[in-house]
């Protein structure tokens, strides 16, 4: 698999994973959390928006590096990506792992798709990709 396809396919997951989270937060957080306060809620959606764009903007970041020819410059962006999701990926797994002790729950089953995905994407790529 070639790295621009995989830098691609990374960016398209963030683009994903920050529209799904915008949407989330628009129409369905009175059916996640219907018990939640009226500023706990605002609390959360302007955190969760800012990440929401973070991952929007990383995947557009993504797929605009994608056009880089030379084949060392995007291993480098390919290792910058690979950095990024193990960072995310340790705290996903300690909030898992911590749920009802530490914080309330991990990550929701859409961002397992993308913590999961990248990183082997990003491990592919770094190893052999063309």
């Amino acid at each position: 698999m070639k790295i621009k396809t995989i830098l691609k396919t990374v960016g398209s997951l963030h683009l994903v994973l920050g529209v799904l989270l915008i949407n989330m937060l628009i129409f369905s957080v009175d059916t996640i959390a219907p018990s939640v306060s009226a500023e706990t809620l605002l609390f959360i959606r302007g955190t969760a928006d800012v990440v929401a764009a973070t991952n929007i903007g990383i995947g557009f970041l993504l797929i605009i590096s994608s056009s880089i020819r030379d084949h060392e410059s995007a291993k480098k962006v390919l290792l910058g990506e690979l950095a990024l999701m193990s960072c995310l990926l340790i705290v996903a797994v300690f909030n898992t792992l911590n749920a009802g002790v530490i914080v309330d729950a991990g990550p929701p089953p859409p961002f397992w798709i993308v913590l999961i995905t990248n990183p082997v994407l990003c491990t592919y790529g770094l190893l052999k990709g063309k």
